[in-house]
């Protein structure tokens, strides 16, 4: 492929009202803010990308993404050549900290770009093994029955891994977890995903308590503060189920400070947390090398940037279960097709 150079960018912004509220121990959403990102080559060629802000986890805005991505990351990448792609990114990562999702826009319109002028699609370009990957699937976070009634509707659907959103008080959400599971028995496996709520106590002592009640569960996300790896690794000591760090991981650094500490048994890849395709790889990479597993999550994002998400699992690990279910509450969207448990790239 001969090289053509980025021309431009352009940013545009619009919201999308959820299909259901999106409901966690950090937020209530029930509208998706999106930013759109057109990068033009000298060519012709447009690339394109979709990303949405998630401000508890990677502390941008719609507004700071759009001022990121026209200033100092159009700054960085004006005039480079597509061909110099390691060039690209090494000058997008210099030309200013953090800004992950905003740098996640551009990595992703980059990638769309040169899809479009091999004339393939993002899962060939990446060597994709399969079109499609097992996800869990999100029950927001709400009072015991009405959780156990949203996932009941899931395992009928046919999901068989459904993730729990927890993380108030520790009595409530054990009886969270406990309706929930007398009401999928047997149909589906459980997730608990406490976005960072808990102390180390407090996840003992939920933990202690569903063990007792004889409550089967396949991992916990995340039940401490992100920035407490000491108390990651303590719950990790006392869980009888494995630990998935999420908040607490958005670059190889992190990963290698989950591993020398011990404080989790596996990582959860995010596009917007890391930068993109490019920086995921890495942390893929690093995890595996570091003896971690790897799940491959988005936030609540758009379903393009989703299926990005898609075409990352389904290269990096096909065969896992993964957590790819933000079309769900965003609207599938032309980009994405759901046959639960699975979510795929729609032909």
């Amino acid at each position: 492929m001969t090289g053509a150079r980025i021309e431009r960018l352009e940013v545009s912004r619009h919201d999308e009202p959820l299909a259901e509220p999106f409901v966690t121990a950090l937020r209530r959403v029930t509208t998706l803010e999106v930013v759109e990102l057109r990068l033009v080559l000298d060519d012709g060629t447009e690339g394109r990308a979709c990303v949405a802000p998630a401000p508890p986890v990677t502390g941008e805005t719609a507004a700071s993404i759009e001022a990121a991505l026209l200033g100092p990351l159009a700054s960085a990448v004006a005039g480079g050549d597509l061909a110099a792609t390691e060039a690209l990114w090494h000058a997008a990562g210099k030309a200013i900290a953090g800004n992950t999702t905003a740098k996640c826009a551009l990595d992703l319109a980059i990638h769309d770009a040169i899809a479009t002028r091999r004339g393939c699609t993002l899962p060939v370009l990446l060597g994709a093994a399969a079109t499609g990957v097992r996800t869990d699937v999100t029950v927001s976070l709400d009072e015991p029955a009405a959780m156990a009634e949203a996932a009941r509707r899931r395992a009928g659907e046919g999901f068989t891994v459904l993730k729990l959103k927890v993380g108030t008080d520790p009595a409530d959400d054990v009886r969270r977890v406990r309706a929930v599971a007398e009401a999928v028995k047997g149909r589906a496996r459980l997730r608990l995903d406490a976005n960072q709520a808990w102390t180390w106590r407090q996840a003992q002592a939920v933990l202690s308590a569903l063990a007792r009640h004889g409550t089967e569960l396949e991992l916990i996300e995340q039940p401490v503060a992100a920035s407490d790896l000491r108390a990651l690794a303590a719950v990790r000591a006392v869980s009888p189920w494995p630990v998935l760090a999420d908040e607490a991981v958005h670059g190889p650094a992190d990963v290698l400070r989950v591993a020398e500490l011990g404080a989790a048994d596996a990582v959860n890849v995010k596009l917007a947390k890391c930068g993109g395709l490019r920086a995921a790889a890495d942390v893929v990479a690093v995890a595996r090398a570091a003896g971690l597993g790897v799940v491959v999550g988005c936030m609540l994002e758009p379903p393009s940037t989703v299926a990005a998400a898609v075409a990352l699992a389904a290269t990096v690990a096909p065969e896992a279960v993964h957590d790819l279910d933000a079309g769900r509450f965003t609207g599938e969207g032309a980009s994405l097709a759901y046959r639960p448990p699975f979510v795929g790239l729609a032909v």
